[in-house]
Formats: structure tokens, sequence, C-alpha cells
């Protein structure tokens, strides 16, 4: 209902009570200086993080769940971190470790891992509605885009300050332009959509439609606003005007997309990188309506009204930034990141609010590319701004708000559910359980090749094609969709790292809800179909991998049903399985017409497989 309502809004058939204002609404409003609660008999509090929490769950009468056991918490900490389902020795050593920091170690062990950056790559590139061809009719390839991937996954690995990570995708080659992390991040800027193959007049438009792409993106993913919204007049429920709308495109307009030679390679070497190229300011017309005919006065640059308290600041950025770049993007840089006089506040409270998002399911703001006035309000808007006060005391690094809430009481829970609270509280806002979470369709493969003992842990580097065969490759026919292919050890890589056509998504990750990246997503979709039942039994991908997972299995030394059994649970499921498993899974191995294989392909299909606890 509330999506048709904004719907109704946009074409003025329905109409907000009030419009989102600078100083009343909640996400406009400078962080409120918030400190945990202090409450009576708070020894289950761990962090600042749980004494917001319990003390709106004692409002309600609620009690929160008892702690998970280590088996289970270390299982999670992996998919959650690296994406990766933890060995068993690993799993072995964290239940056998006594000291009170052992979970402590296990965090920095995850946080300090490459594949942090991987997974929380693969979160962000969602919201940089990252691709690798163009998308629309012809949706040709980009096959230089890869390096803005591997740049964001380089920079969450460095744990660089999340306001570097957002000055440099708006305008690193001109902050840091010997900086080749820094150019590669402008990745950002040329990652959407883009019109091809036009002329005259449609060329004109398909420009405007690339600026449209870039600000829109730019608003969803660092401020999560729909400034896209005031494309052909002003924002119909937040405070956003159509002449703030075009002062944005006016950063972007003289400049396009370039290849450059970026120092990002495999081991520093100098590869072609799809990078933004700046410009020298130019004429910025306002367009009526969003027609390209019905140009009105050269608006010139500028940012939102609404976020920017001191405009006399904000000016004299944009003003000496135009002298060092000329299109004068340091200068919005600057201004996206400014706590006292820009939309820095907003830009903390929408990163700490993905960050809950994935560590929990769902953010404290639902709708976490959209803070605006048909967008949720915060389940817990204490805490939130909490949060976004501690990201910029911790200088902008994110991975010390991973720790603050991974060590928290209430990300310690195990997932009880009871009837009597869920009648209070049904969607668990207030979180007095741990939801269990499904894979995402990426992590799902990679969990399917870890188990095989296939992947390929390579970091970096040209994407892959699994749908592709080595002689499509050589004949240089792969546009099209070849006919029973098999892919190979070549492609078995982490599926970050698998090429991103908007048109022809690779079908395990369409069936999975994986997003086709024509604009920015903030949650993906979570559909449960037939369909995906369907694929786990008979893609063939799936049944591959389920035959390497057998011949694993029976490498082992000891090849007695018994012991292939144990190790099956213990590489698909990071257990040992029950009596009662040992004993199906003996009599299906001792049944006509089965095999270790057959085991393996059930392991992949079981919800344990799928969803983390």
């Amino acid at each position: 209902m509330k999506a048709l309502f904004g719907v109704l809004c946009l074409l003025g058939l329905a109409s907000l009570p009030a419009r989102a204002d600078s100083p009343g609404y909640w996400a406009f409003r400078p962080l409120a200086p918030a400190k945990p609660p202090v409450l009576d008999g708070d020894s289950w509090a761990k962090t600042g993080v749980d004494r917001f929490v319990l003390a709106r769950l004692r409002a309600r009468g609620l009690a929160p769940n008892k702690p998970v056991d280590r088996r289970t918490l270390i299982r999670r900490a992996c998919f959650d971190l690296i994406g990766l389902a933890p060995t068993r020795r690993e799993v072995e050593t964290f239940i056998s470790d006594e000291s009170p920091d052992a979970y402590e170690k296990l965090l920095s062990q995850l946080l300090a891992s490459p594949h942090y950056g991987e997974r929380w790559g693969r979160h962000w590139l969602d919201v940089a509605r990252f691709g690798e061809s163009h998308g629309y009719e012809s949706d040709n390839e980009r096959p230089s885009a890869w390096t803005y991937r591997d740049a964001v996954i380089r920079a969450l690995n460095a744990d660089l300050p999340f306001s570097d990570f957002i000055r440099w995708q708006v305008a690193g080659d001109v902050l840091r332009g010997d900086d080749p992390l820094a150019v590669a991040l402008t990745g950002f800027i040329t990652s959407g959509s883009t019109v091809t193959n036009v002329d005259g007049v449609d060329r004109e438009k398909a420009k405007y439609d690339k600026m449209d792409d870039i600000v829109s993106a730019t608003g969803s993913a660092f401020l999560a606003l729909t400034v896209g919204c005031a494309r052909c007049h002003d924002h119909k429920y937040d405070p956003i005007a159509q002449r703030d709308y075009y002062r944005l495109v006016g950063f972007f307009l003289p400049g396009s997309a370039r290849d450059r030679q970026i120092a990002i390679g495999r081991s520093g070497s100098k590869v072609k990188g799809l990078a933004w190229n700046g410009g020298n300011k130019t004429k910025n017309p306002l367009l009526e309506r969003g027609d390209t005919e019905k140009k009105s006065g050269d608006v010139g640059l500028g940012v939102l009204a609404a976020l920017s308290p001191d405009d006399g600041a904000v000016t004299r950025w944009i003003e000496s930034s135009e002298k060092k770049s000329g299109d004068g993007r340091p200068g919005l840089a600057q201004w996206l990141t400014n706590v006292e006089d820009g939309a820095g506040a907003l830009a903390a409270r929408v990163i700490v609010n993905r960050l809950w998002q994935h560590h929990f399911g769902s953010g404290l703001v639902r709708t976490s590319n959209n803070f605006g006035r048909v967008g949720d309000r915060p389940t817990n808007p204490e805490l939130l701004d909490w949060l976004a006060s501690e990201l910029i005391r911790a200088g902008w690094r994110l991975k010390p708000i991973h720790r603050l809430i991974m060590t928290s009481a209430v990300y310690l829970q195990d997932t009880t559910w009871d009837r009597e609270r869920h009648d209070i509280d049904p969607e668990n806002r207030l979180l007095w359980r741990r939801q269990p979470q499904r894979l995402q369709a990426e992590i799902l493969r990679d969990s399917i090749m870890t188990a095989a003992g296939t992947l390929n842990l390579q970091l970096f580097g040209p994407s892959v094609k699994p749908w592709v065969s080595s002689d499509a490759i050589k004949t240089g026919s792969t546009n099209k969709w070849p006919v029973n292919v098999k892919d190979g050890p070549g492609t078995w890589r982490r599926s970050i790292y698998v090429f991103m056509r908007r048109s022809m998504r690779v079908p395990f990750f369409e069936t999975f809800d994986v997003p086709d990246a024509m604009q920015s997503r903030g949650a993906r979709e979570e559909t449960t179909v037939a369909t995906q039942a369907l694929l786990l039994l008979n893609n063939q991908f799936v049944r591959s991998q389920a035959e390497r997972f057998a011949a694993r299995l029976l490498r082992l030394e000891d090849k007695a049903p018994r012991a292939v059994v144990e190790q099956a649970y213990w590489l698909a499921l990071s257990r040992a399985p029950t009596q009662k498993e040992i004993d199906l899974s003996l009599k299906l191995l001792g049944s006509e017409g089965q095999s270790v294989e057959n085991l393996c392909h059930i392991l992949f299909t079981l919800n344990e497989f799928i969803y983390v606890d």
C-alpha cells in the first residue's frame, strides 16, 4: 500500500499531510546527542546497543532470547563477515577455546580476512547498481568495468574511512589523482546503465538519462533519498526542488566515462579500468518537465537546500573546487560527508543502517534506500543516531561498528520463537529473537563449491563467465547463451567475480533474486518459489558439484559409510550429524540405486544449508 500511495502522490492523485522539512523531519536533523539508557538489572546488556534495545523491549513487557550456542555462533559470524562456512577445525577450535576473549579473537580474524571485502563488497555493489554491460536493448559489454568492483573490495579490506569511500567515488580522480584506488572508485559514477546507439535529439535525451542515473544513484546510495523524483517537477513529498536536482546534474554534465590505465591489477600492475573523466563547468539548463527541448535559465552547481544549514560554506566549497577540477565535484564530495554544514549526518545514518540491515536481516529503517517521507521511520531512532555518532567518532571506519554490533547481546541471541511474544511484536521489530537469514544467491553458489572442495579463492581480476564455453570464447561469440555448456574449474571463483550482464543474469542468480542492476538496490527482494527448489534438484551446476562433493568424500582415508556421512555433514553444515541423521543416511546409502552423490545432493537442498541461524 505504501508503494501504491507513493505512485499516486507522484501522479498528483493523492497528497501527504505534510512535507518533510529541514528542521522538523527526522532524517534531516543533526545527530541527536543520544546516550545508552541506564537500566536497572541490565546484566543481559553487553554493549550500548543492548541498552537501547532492552529499554524498548521492557516498555512492551518483552524479554530477549538466551545466547546462541557456540557452533551456531561461529557459523553465523563467518557467513556474516566473509560469506564462507567455517571448517571443522575452526569450529572445534572455537568451541574448545575457553578464554574470555575467544569470540573477540574470532571477529578479529574474520575482519582481517581478505574475504571480508568480497562479502561486504557484494552488498555495496547492489547499492552502486554495478553492472558490466550497458543495459537496454543492445546491452553491450563493458570489459573494463571490473576494476570498480575490485576497488570496492580493496577499500573495504583496508577499512578505508567511509567518508573517504564516499568522496573518492564522487571525485577520487581530482582529490587523489595519484592514487589508483581513488581513481578506480570513480567507477561508481559510470556503473549504471547507459543508452547507446543514439544520435541527434535522442543523443541529448540519452545524455540526460545518464545524468539521471548518476544523480539518482548518488542520492540513493549515500543519502537514501529519491532525488531522481525531482527530474520533472519538485519532489511531491520530500524537500527536494527541481532546481536542486539540476544543480546536482551540473557536477556531472561536463564529464564522461573513460578507460584509463590504472595500477590496480593483482600485483599492482596497470590494467585498463573504466573510470570517470571530468571536464570544465558547462552551462547547466533546467529542463521543464524533464524535456530537453524546454530549457530555462542556467542554474549552475549546487546541492540539496534542505541539507545545507550553511549555504555560504557550501558555496565556498564548490567555488574553490571549481578552480581545481573545473566541474566542482570535490565540493560535492565535501558536502556529502560534512557533518556540520552538509549531508554528513544523514550519510552516517544511512551507512550504519545498511550495516545493521545485513547483520539482522532488516535495517532500523527498513527502507534502506529511502529515508524520505514515504519510507519507513526508524524503529529505534536514538540507537540509529548513537551508531552514526559512534561511526564518526571511530573515524568513519566500518570495522569497529561491525564489532560493536556483533558483540552485542542482541546479535548473540538464538532464534527461539514463541506465540506470546510473536503476538505482541509479529515482525520482530523490537529484536526479541534472532531471525534466520537465507543465503544470498552468490553465497549459496559459493557454499556449494566450498562443500565440494572446488571453490577457487583467487582474489581480484577480470570477471568470469560460467555460461560461456571455451569454444565460444575462441570464436568471440559470447553474447548469446550457449546450449548445454558446462562450466569448469576456471569459472569456479567466488560469485562476486562472475560477469554481471544486465539483460542476461546467470539463471542460478536470477532464480534466487539477484537484481538486474538497472538502479540502486538497498535491499533485495526475497521470494520463496517452487522454481528455487526445482533448480537445486535439477540444475546442472548443482548436480555436477554434488558429484565432485562425493568424489571428495571418497578420497578420505576412512571410506567406511559412517565416516563418509560424518564428514559430509561437517563439510556441508559445519557440524556433526545426529544419530538419527546417521541412521537415515546409512539407510539411504544401503538402498539399491542410491549413492554418496545422492546424499551430497540432498545436503545441498536442506533448509539448514540455505539458511543461517
